[in-house]
């Protein structure tokens, strides 16, 4: 079962996915899994995102969910 994570995990999570995407970045949600992996939902550019950190090896892995566009009409 998840649980929520240590602030730290927090923090750390916020670090990798602006070194990764290079932008803004809001976490949606952040759950721990375990005592080295968290996982959740974050949004970034436009993108909301799926992302798995390995806190010890510090490997961040992301996956596309839905990109939000924005259209406009003339």
């Amino acid at each position: 079962m998840a649980a929520r994570a240590h602030p730290e995990r927090h923090e750390l999570v916020r670090r990798e996915l602006l070194r990764q995407l290079g932008s803004h970045t809001q976490l949606i949600s952040l759950e721990q899994q375990g005592e080295e992996r968290v996982r959740g939902l974050a949004v970034c550019s436009g993108r909301i995102l799926s992302y798995v950190l390995d806190a010890q090896s510090r490997r961040l892995s992301t996956r596309p969910l839905f990109n939000l566009l924005l259209h406009s009409r003339r």
